[in-house]
């Protein structure tokens, strides 16, 4: 049964957002919409985008945010859980939200999304138990320049910076990152000055120990 849906206000709009009555659903519009995870609020005082790109769109609380916020630019989502599609799908009606039913990684092919939680969010690996459609970060936004990326991948972005590509041709950067394997922050920090951006700022999620948190980032 879904739950009755959520409302984003923002440049004096105000619209619905649909989700299925989850706790990962719950969370996402806790984050992006009330704690403004991402800085998006502040960010539209300075930014005035023509290409925003949601990877790990989920339902699109992120992707909806922006509509109001730049409703001029396009909009860019993706997401290969279908628990999740479907309400993005909702969300993008009559929006410039353009859905895209893919993974992001390094490569163009098919992964395996571990969807056996009861949650909109999936993990791409090995036991995964659902095969989807994945697309090269190079093909991400027809290869256009991006103004604004937001990445909430679920550990993904690993595979996604092995090719500097995508921040090359994206000024500004924000994303929830993921430490896994003894994986560190330094390294992750790595790839993505080596695609030619500034750290400019980490934000750790203290009750995830370190391993999760949200980072910022812009092109030199």
């Amino acid at each position: 049964m879904a739950r009755p849906p959520y409302w984003i206000a923002a440049n004096g709009k105000t619209c619905q957002v649909f989700a299925g009555n989850d706790l990962g659903s719950a969370t996402c519009y806790g984050e992006v919409i009330v704690q403004d995870c991402y800085d998006i609020f502040k960010w539209s005082k300075d930014l005035n985008p023509s290409v925003i790109v949601d990877i790990g769109a989920n339902v699109g609380m992120f992707s909806k945010l922006c509509s109001l916020l730049f409703p001029d630019a396009d909009i860019y989502a993706y997401e290969p859980n279908p628990m999740a599609l479907s309400w993005l799908e909702q969300n993008a009606k009559m929006t410039n939200i353009k859905v895209f039913p893919y993974a992001v990684t390094d490569r163009t092919g098919v992964v395996m999304l571990d969807t056996k939680s009861d949650s909109t969010n999936g993990q791409i690996g090995a036991e995964g138990n659902l095969p989807v459609n994945c697309i090269s970060a190079s093909e991400v936004a027809s290869g256009r320049k991006i103004d604004l990326l937001k990445m909430d991948c679920e550990g993904s972005e690993w595979s996604i910076f092995q090719n500097t590509e995508l921040l090359k041709r994206t000024q500004n950067f924000c994303m929830e990152y993921h430490l896994f394997d003894k994986q560190t922050i330094q390294e992750l920090q790595e790839l993505i000055e080596r695609s030619g951006h500034r750290i400019v700022r980490i934000s750790p999620q203290e009750n995830w120990q370190s391993t999760v948190g949200i980072l910022w980032s812009t092109q030199l």
